[in-house]
C-alpha cells in the first residue's frame, strides 16, 4: 500500500501545480482501444481438504484414523499452475478537465479481457498433496481460461505543447480493479489399485486403494477479487481540428496481489466435495496469485467539450 500511496501524493502535487497558469480549462471526452498482454501468471493455491484416509466415502473407519478429525484440516497444503502470459484487449472511456495547457487530470473507466486458454501440470505440491501429485495422480491439471476487469483510475497528465499539431504526454495514476479468472482443474488417480499407495499402513489398505482408485477431483470456478494498483502511460496525440485529436498511447497497468474467496468444486475424489457420509466438513479451495501487470498499447480519441 505503500506504493500506492507515494502515487496518490504524486497526483496530487500535480494537480496542485497545474492549478497555476491555466489559460482555460475546458473538459473533454475519449475513448480508447487497443490489445494488451499479461505477465506470466502462477496461481497458488491450498484447500482444507484431508488425507485421503481421512475421507469417509475412500476409507469407511476414517474417524478412527488418528488426526483425521484434528481442527487443523489442510494445514501446510498446496499447489502451484504457472502459466505463460496471455493476450487480449482493452477499451477505455475517459473524462478529462485540462487545467492548463501542460497539465489535466482525467478520470478513465477501462474494461480489459486477456486470453489464457492453458492447460498446465500442478506442480510444487506442499502437505498432503505432494503424495497426490507425486504418487498417484495420473493426471493433475490446471486450467486458465479467460481474465475480465473492469477498472477505474484517477490519472494526472503532463503534455508537451510545441508548434506542431503532435503533442506528447505522459501520465501516472492510481486505482481499483474488479477482476475475475475463470479457473478449472482435474485430478485423477490411477485406475489400478496396485498404484496407489495411499492407506497401505491401514488395516483396511486394499478397501482405501480399491475405493481410490480411478476417482477424480474435478470443477470450474469464476475467481474474484478487488485491487488496487497504478498506471503508467505515454503517448502523443495528433490536433485534427481545435477540439478533436487522435493519437496513440503505450501503457503499463500493476496491481496488488489477486486472493479469492473460497470455492468448492464439482466432485472430491469421484464424490460430493465433503469429507463426511452425513455431508458435513465440506472441502474448499482458495487461490491467489501475485502476477497481475498488463502491457497495453491503444488508439485514442479526444474531443472537447465546448
Amino acid at each position: 500500500m505503500r506504493t500506492y500511496n507515494k502515487i496518490i501524493a504524486l497526483l496530487l502535487l500535480i494537480v496542485a501545480a497545474g492549478l497555476g497558469p491555466a489559460s482555460a480549462a475546458p473538459v473533454y471526452m475519449g475513448i480508447a482501444v487497443g490489445g494488451n498482454v499479461s505477465t506470466d501468471v502462477t496461481i497458488n493455491s491450498r484447500s482444507d481438504d484431508r488425507a485421503s484416509i481421512c475421507d469417509e466415502y475412500i476409507n469407511p473407519r476414517a474417524l478412527a484414523v488418528p488426526g483425521c478429525a484434528s481442527p487443523n484440516r489442510g494445514s501446510g497444503d498446496g499447489w502451484l499452475a504457472p502459466f505463460d502470459s496471455g493476450r487480449g484487449f482493452s477499451l477505455e472511456a475517459e473524462l478529462g478537465y485540462r487545467l492548463s495547457a501542460r497539465y489535466r487530470v482525467a478520470g478513465i473507466y477501462a474494461y480489459n479481457e486477456t486470453n489464457f486458454d492453458q492447460t498446465v501440470s500442478s506442480t510444487d505440491a506442499t502437505g498432503a498433496d505432494f503424495d497426490k501429485i507425486s504418487n498417484e495422480l495420473s493426471v493433475g491439471e490446471e486450467t486458465l481460461g479467460t481474465a475480465r476487469s473492469h477498472e477505474l483510475f484517477l490519472v494526472a497528465f503532463r503534455d508537451w505543447p510545441n508548434r506542431t499539431r503532435w503533442t506528447p504526454y505522459a501520465g501516472i495514476g492510481a486505482g481499483v480493479s474488479w477482476a475475475r479468472k475463470d479457473f478449472s482443474w482435474r485430478w485423477a488417480r490411477s485406475a489400478d489399485p496396485q498404484d496407489i499407495q495411499t492407506g497401505l499402513d491401514q488395516p483396511n489398505a486394499d478397501e482405501i486403494r480399491r475405493n481410490l482408485a480411478g476417482t477424480e477431483s474435478v470443477g470450474r470456478a469464476a475467481l474474484r477479487d478487488v485491487m488496487v494498483g497504478y498506471v503508467l502511460m505515454a503517448g502523443v496525440d495528433r490536433a485534427l481540428t481545435q477540439d478533436l485529436s487522435m493519437g496513440l498511447k503505450l501503457q503499463w497497468q500493476a496491481f496488488g496481489t489477486f486472493e479469492s474467496d473460497a470455492y468448492q468444486g464439482d466432485l472430491l475424489r469421484s464424490h460430493t466435495p465433503n469429507l463426511r457420509l452425513d455431508g458435513s466438513e465440506p472441502v474448499s479451495t482458495w487461490s491467489s496469485t501475485n502476477d497481475t501487470g498488463r502491457f497495453s498499447i491503444m488508439f485514442t480519441m479526444r474531443y472537447a467539450l465546448p
